[in-house]
């Protein structure tokens, strides 16, 4: 299940993109599988329907999830792991931001790896 936080700066819609992405990674969803509807969603996490729907469509835009009319959505059997170089530039783009703080916050390079390391080692 998604865990949503109230507290985060992060649109409730992104947080919902992300966890559904993340379960997808992590295998606790897998292609085909049938996902929530969006009303059993919104009432799961006490959130508004629209909300889920915001969310379902980034999905589906991003040929995470598909629709399939009358049946509900599903996580996209053709799932694929394409490299985008527009997504790559953005993505170097928040590191280097991260990567600034993270020298500031006091620590080096060779934490980082580790830190990535461990974090890959969860997904």
């Amino acid at each position: 299940m998604v865990v949503i936080d109230i507290h985060d700066k992060k649109p409730i819609y992104m947080q919902l993109v992300d966890g559904i992405k993340e379960q997808v990674l992590k295998g606790f969803l897998k292609p085909g599988d049938k996902i929530y509807s969006i009303r059993q969603l919104a009432s799961e996490l006490s959130i508004n329907p629209n909300t889920v729907s915001r969310a379902y469509a980034e999905l589906e835009r991003q040929k995470i999830i598909v629709s399939a009319r009358g049946r509900g959505n599903f996580i996209n059997e053709n799932l694929s792991f394409e490299k985008d170089e527009v997504k790559r530039e953005e993505l170097a783009n928040v590191l280097s931001k991260f990567c600034v703080e993270w020298n500031f916050a006091g620590y080096n390079q060779e934490e980082l790896h580790e830190l990535i390391i461990d974090i890959y080692k969860t997904i």
